[in-house]
């Protein structure tokens, strides 16, 4: 059974989604209809950046395949040379210095954040 931090967590990454379907249409690298947003620096690497809309990439299904493929690298070059080296420098500080504690009052305020800007 999933614990209730667990449940909030999965609540807030529900609504991360929705948010990025509902401010994006396209795939930021085919320009096809957005399936998803992709997490730049993944979600295992750094809970600091899991809802920066920064770190988030509107992607096609077929992109998202091929961020987690052997594609992989080619995708991260062509997405530091799309958003530019400056994004990616300032993204690669706030991985290296922002600290999140994810608690149960963290998931919370991120999902009420998220709730607002979709509503």
């Amino acid at each position: 059974m999933k614990t209730k931090k667990a449940r909030l967590r999965g609540k807030a990454d529900h609504l991360l989604q929705e948010t990025i379907r509902q401010e994006h249409q396209f795939c930021e690298c085919c320009n096809k209809p957005i399936s998803c947003g992709h997490h730049f620096f993944t979600k295992g690497s750094c809970s600091a950046l899991r809802y920066n809309f920064d770190n988030i990439i509107p992607v096609c299904a077929s992109c998202h395949l091929k961020f987690h493929s052997k594609f992989s690298s080619e995708m991260i070059g062509e997405t530091i040379e799309r958003r530019g080296i400056e994004w990616f420098n300032k993204l690669k500080v706030k991985r290296r210095t922002l600290e999140v504690k994810t608690g149960i009052g963290y998931y919370n305020e991120i999902i009420k954040e998220l709730s607002a800007k979709i509503n």
